[in-house]
Formats: structure tokens, C-alpha cells, sequence
């Protein structure tokens, strides 16, 4: 980990990551990791970055299932969504959602991938709100799968596991963007920077984070890992960085 200040700190091994020149209309692009309904710790990062109208954030999904506090998590999620400088993706625990109501997949399977607790929280803001399920369902299902912009010449993509090298976006598999792990960390080769959440890098022994979970690049590749393990008792953090310089913080 580089330590360019006291208060500063830089992911490793990004210079070539960074634009050349800032051609966007914000003064930071920040990007956030899933968050998992741990809103606590999404509150106390938040407090951290300091999120102003000259910023552009970025969450990379799976907002719901796992923590405790799903209900406020849907609930502030939702009110942001309103701004024209937030854009919330698509996860695939938002899509295990969708597809348990359109009767796509067995209640329980999603249960057993966290999403009791989606269950719980949703049954308690039906009987504070009737119409707040089918909001929830509707705002879903208008999440995009991915968000691109050109900064500096240079294209960055973010999507919530990653996307295939050499397809257009516009014709990436969705299911790849959802829940690709293996597929695109050893294979993707890409120009375009890609910021992905889904594969808490706590899993990855090679980045030697295991103890100390922080975003990281994967080793010769165009690829930034942002999800620091929310949910994960003990060292599970929220993470979110600025592209623009690679600063990071946490929860």
C-alpha cells in the first residue's frame, strides 16, 4: 500500500490507471463496493468521503441480503437514486430478488444466498408502506447492468462482477456481468479500466489483503476490485474509490 500523505491513501500499482486529463464534469468519480445491507458501516463511509454536488458516485450493486439492515439500506438507496449524480447498478443478489418475485428461482435458494434477511426487512416496510415492495421491485428492474464513460481518452466500465474483453457492452452477457468471477479475472485483457465489486478480495491470497481488505488491481490487468467484504464478520469493510486519483476509503 502506498502512503502519498498523512491522510491520503492510494490504491498500489494504479499510475497507469489514472486519466491523463479530468474531461468530465465532476471533480471526483467515487466508487462504491457492495454494501450488503450493512448500512452502518455504509453511514460511516459515507461520513469519510463527503459526497458533494460536484461529485459523481457510483455504486456497483448488491445493495440487499447479508447485514442486518437491509430496510434502511433499500430505503436510502432509493431516495439517492433521485439525484442526477448518483447511479446505482444492477447486482446479482438485486437480480436473485427479481427473479424469486417473477417466480425465476426458488424462494429458498435465494434465502440460502442471504436473502432472509431481504425477506425480513421487505415483510417489515410492506406494513410501514404497502405500495414499498412493488417501488423496490420496480427501481430494480430499471437498474443498468453496467455504467461506461471516455475520461482523458480512455474508457472505463464499471459493472458489478466484470465484462468479456473484445464483446460490446451492448452485447456483454448479462449473466457474465452479474456473476462472473474466474472467467474474467483470468481472462480478461482489455484496454477499458474495469471497476467491479461481487468477489471479496478477503478470497484472494495472492493479494496478501486477506487481514488488511482493501481495493486492489489484479496483476497485469485493467481490473480494480472494490468489494472489501461488507458482510464478513471481523475485517468485512465498505470500500469506494476516486478514479480520478485512486485515493480510497473505508469504513
Amino acid at each position: 500500500m502506498e502512503n502519498f500523505s498523512i491522510t491520503k491513501t492510494f490504491v498500489s500499482g494504479i499510475a497507469d490507471l489514472i486519466p491523463d486529463v479530468n474531461d468530465s464534469p465532476y471533480k471526483r468519480i467515487i466508487v462504491f463496493g457492495d454494501i450488503h445491507g450493512c448500512f452502518d458501516k455504509l453511514t460511516s463511509l459515507l461520513d469519510k468521503v463527503c459526497l458533494n454536488e460536484e461529485d459523481l458516485a457510483i455504486f456497483v450493486g448488491d445493495f440487499i441480503d447479508r447485514g442486518d439492515n437491509v430496510a434502511d439500506t433499500l430505503k436510502w438507496v432509493i431516495e439517492q437514486s433521485k439525484k442526477k449524480n448518483f447511479i446505482f447498478l444492477r447486482g446479482n443478489h438485486e437480480q436473485m430478488m427479481l427473479d424469486t418475485f417473477h417466480k425465476r428461482m426458488n424462494k429458498l435458494t435465494w434465502a440460502f444466498n442471504g436473502g432472509m434477511k431481504t425477506i425480513q426487512a421487505l415483510s417489515k416496510l410492506k406494513s410501514e408502506d404497502e405500495t414499498f415492495i412493488e417501488r423496490v421491485l420496480d427501481f430494480m428492474e430499471n437498474l443498468p447492468l453496467y455504467h461506461s464513460m471516455t475520461i482523458g481518452g480512455r474508457e472505463y466500465v464499471f459493472a458489478h462482477a466484470g465484462i468479456e474483453a473484445g464483446i460490446p457492452l451492448e452485447e456483454q452477457d448479462e449473466d457474465f456481468l452479474l456473476w462472473a468471477r474466474e472467467r474474467f479475472f483470468n481472462h480478461y485483457d482489455g484496454e477499458a479500466v474495469v471497476i467491479s465489486g461481487h468477489s471479496p478480495v478477503q478470497a484472494f491470497k495472492e493479494f496478501g489483503v486477506a487481514d488488511n481488505p482493501r481495493p486492489v488491481r489484479l496483476p497485469g490487468r485493467n481490473v480494480v476490485m472494490i468489494d472489501t467484504g461488507s458482510f464478513i464478520k471481523g475485517n468485512g469493510k465498505i470500500s469506494s474509490i476516486d478514479i480520478l486519483t485512486y485515493e480510497y476509503w473505508q469504513s
